[in-house]
């Protein structure tokens, strides 16, 4: 029998006002305090939510908000400059996984110095980085209970991931009015990132039972809440922000899979929206994955709203789970294609070859190949 371990390190605080008591948990760490947050969210009036209450307790509050869409070295390295010039010794995450990924490193290299890339892989530093909370704003990236942080490399035209037990945020607050107002497009993109999460976890190699309670929960909340979340519901929005934390917390001890293998991939040459990209490519993977876990694509089937099947091992009842994964791309209009994404055809054998190293793919439950990769992108042109 394998062998398994599940580690969650993250406390969440979730429901209206649980914002209010961050400065009272921040002012425990330090009196100086980092914000690491994107021009959006500081336009959206987000930031200042959780700079007054910071404030209000007596903080010093130094924000940093140039980070990317996709974050880069060149931002982390930024927001480092920043923390060393503020003297801060614990940094609040405000945004998508942008924002809280590029939080995640600057609280590395704050520490242990050097440079990012000295630490891409599993357990490459020793020393404990920075403590850092977050306050998720998007329902997808999940990067609020994980440990884990993926930064893009304009230069090398990849992605640097970095993973350590030691890289969890102490806190998540997971407050309903920093979703309140989450535009149509974004929860779409950030909602179908969070799917992916949780399907790639479910299947993955890794998964156990405690992953597979909190990856088939999100499923099944993102089958409920993810179209009416797009239209605004407040509840609806609130609880996929639960349902992307349940799946970060899941996919991290399962593994992932060839959707998030490609997407970064594919991310890091065409600066793509990565929940977008997983999105585009989910589909085609689970396609290609279907005779590895028959009978968890049938149950994933039927939580998203495919009619369950009397045998668990139903191959026809494990197609529905695509079924389903596409029908609900198009209610939420996300993109259906790599082409809607900008991402040229005649890329793709580069892609395929730059996929092969990526630290997602052992997890994935078939074996797979260059081959394979290739044909998965060109199904998903």
């Amino acid at each position: 029998m394998a062998q398994y371990q599940f580690m969650s390190l993250t406390r969440i605080r979730m429901g209206e006002g649980t914002l209010d008591g961050i400065g009272d948990e921040v002012v425990k760490l330090g009196s100086k305090v980092l914000i690491v947050t994107d021009p959006g969210i500081v336009k959206a009036g987000l930031a200042k939510l959780v700079e007054s209450r910071l404030s209000a307790a007596g903080l010093t509050v130094t924000t940093f908000s140039d980070v990317e869409g996709n974050p880069t070295v060149l931002n982390v390295e930024a927001g480092l400059a920043v923390q060393k010039k503020s003297g801060a010794t614990v940094i609040v995450a405000i945004g998508g996984g942008s924002a809280i990924d590029a939080a995640k490193a600057v609280a590395v290299l704050a520490t242990n110095g050097g440079k990012l890339r000295d630490y891409h892989g599993f357990e490459r530093f020793s020393k404990r980085p920075l403590p850092l909370l977050a306050v998720p704003t998007t329902v997808g990236t999940g990067s609020e209970t994980t440990k884990g942080s993926v930064i893009t490399d304009p230069v090398a035209h990849d992605k640097i991931i970095v993973v350590s037990d030691m890289m969890y945020p102490i806190t998540a607050y997971l407050d309903p009015q920093m979703v309140a107002t989450l535009p149509a497009t974004i929860c779409a993109w950030t909602g179908i990132d969070a799917l992916t999460h949780a399907i790639e976890g479910y299947v993955a190699k890794g998964a156990n039972a405690f992953s597979d309670a909190l990856n088939l929960q999100a499923i099944r909340l993102i089958a409920k809440c993810l179209r009416p979340a797009c239209k605004g519901d407040k509840d609806a929005l609130h609880q996929m922000q639960c349902a992307a934390a349940l799946a970060g917390a899941g996919f991290h001890n399962a593994g992932l899979g060839l959707a998030h293998a490609l997407a970064n991939t594919v991310g890091g040459r065409f600066g793509t929206h990565h929940g977008a990209t997983n999105g585009v490519l989910l589909p085609h993977v689970m396609q290609f994955n279907l005779p590895a876990a028959v009978s968890r694509f049938a149950t994933i089937g039927a939580e998203l709203g495919g009619k369950p099947s009397n045998q668990t091992a139903d191959l026809k009842a494990a197609e529905q789970a695509v079924v389903e994964v596409k029908r609900l791309m198009l209610d939420i209009h996300a993109p259906l294609t790599l082409s809607e994404l900008g991402v040229q055809s005649d890329s793709f054998p580069t892609l395929a070859n730059q996929a092969l190293g990526q630290l997602d793919r052992p997890a994935n439950p078939r074996d797979n190949d260059e081959s394979d990769l290739l044909g998965i992108l060109r199904a998903a042109a």
